[in-house]
Formats: structure tokens, sequence, C-alpha cells
């Protein structure tokens, strides 16, 4: 999912406290796959945010025999 361009005046800074150990592997994570760690959080809380409003995804259970 490609970001759409922003211009400057419609982001805001989002501040935020992370366990440093998830901070270390989202850094990593966004160098190894060449990623800009603004673009993967923005992409991601978007994506988070598509998935609430659809409402919680239903799980099917197997047949019971």
């Amino acid at each position: 999912m490609k970001n759409p361009p922003y211009n400057e005046e419609d982001l805001v800074q989002l501040a935020t406290r992370i366990p440093r150990r998830v901070a270390r592997e989202l850094k990593e994570f966004c160098v190894r796959n060449d990623v800009r760690l603004q673009s993967f959080v923005r992409t991601a809380l978007a994506e988070k945010l598509t998935r609430m409003r659809r409402g919680p995804v239903r799980q099917t259970s197997r047949a019971r025999a």
C-alpha cells in the first residue's frame, strides 16, 4: 500500500513512547527492508484504522464431528 503524497501543512507530528525493544525492532525492520520509518508507521496506522472500521473479523470454526 503506497501512501498518498502529503503537503507539509497536511501533516501533524505524533510523539509517543514505546518500549525500547519495539523501537529497535522497528528501526531494524525499516533498515533491512529499505523503508522509511515515517512511511512504515503511517501505513501501519492507516491499515489498523481501516481494519477497525470494518468491525471485528469473525473466525470460522471448524465443523464439529
